[in-house]
C-alpha cells in the first residue's frame, strides 16, 4: 500500500493539470484531485502491478468528474432562499384590521343621515332609488348625502395614520 502512496505522489501534478482542464475551476480541481487521491489509496487493492498507474488514476479522476457533472446537471437551479421564504410567508393580517377599526370609527364620526344613507348605498349595495324609497326622500338628496358622507369618510381617514401612511379608501 506504501509503494501505490509514492506512486501515486509521483501523479499528483499531472492530475492537477488534467483535473483544471476538465473543471475549468482551480479550487473544484484541488477537490477533485482530493477525491481521486482518497479513491485510490482506498481501493489500492484493485491497482495491479505491472499496469499503467497514471492511466488508472487518470480514468478515476475522469469517472469523478463524470459523476460529478451529472450530479450537477440534476440541480439545474440553485436553491433560491428568498423564492422559499415568499411562498412560505403569509400576508400580515394587521393592516386590514386597522383598515377596518378606523373605517368604523370614521363610520361613527358621520351624522346619522349621512351615514344610514352611506350604509345603505355603500355596504347593503341599495342603488339610490331604492335608498330613496326605504328614507322617504328625493333621489337627489340620497346622491348628495352619500356624496357628502364619502368625502367625510375619506377625510377622516386620510387623518389616520399606520406605518405606511395615510389610510385611503381606494388601497
Amino acid at each position: 500500500m506504501n509503494e501505490v502512496a509514492e506512486l501515486i505522489e509521483e501523479h499528483v501534478p499531472a492530475l492537477q493539470r488534467y483535473a483544471r482542464a476538465l473543471s475549468r475551476n482551480a479550487i473544484a480541481a484541488d477537490d477533485l484531485v482530493q477525491d481521486c487521491v482518497v479513491r485510490a489509496l482506498t481501493k489500492a487493492q484493485l491497482y495491479k502491478p505491472g499496469t499503467n498507474l497514471r492511466a488508472w488514476l487518470f480514468t478515476i479522476l475522469h469517472n469523478l468528474h463524470v459523476s460529478e457533472a451529472r450530479r450537477n446537471a440534476k440541480w439545474k437551479q440553485p436553491a433560491d432562499p428568498d423564492a422559499a421564504l415568499q411562498k412560505l410567508s403569509v400576508p400580515a393580517s394587521q393592516p386590514a384590521s386597522v383598515m377596518l377599526r378606523a373605517v368604523g370609527k370614521a363610520m361613527t364620526a358621520l351624522p346619522d343621515h349621512q351615514r344610514l344613507i352611506l350604509f345603505s348605498v355603500g355596504v347593503e349595495g341599495k342603488s339610490y332609488e331604492e335608498a330613496s324609497s326605504e328614507f322617504n326622500i328625493p333621489v337627489g338628496t340620497v346622491k348628495s348625502r352619500c356624496y357628502r358622507a364619502r368625502e367625510a369618510l375619506q377625510r377622516d381617514l386620510n387623518n389616520a395614520y399606520t406605518s405606511e401612511g395615510p389610510l385611503s379608501l381606494t388601497a
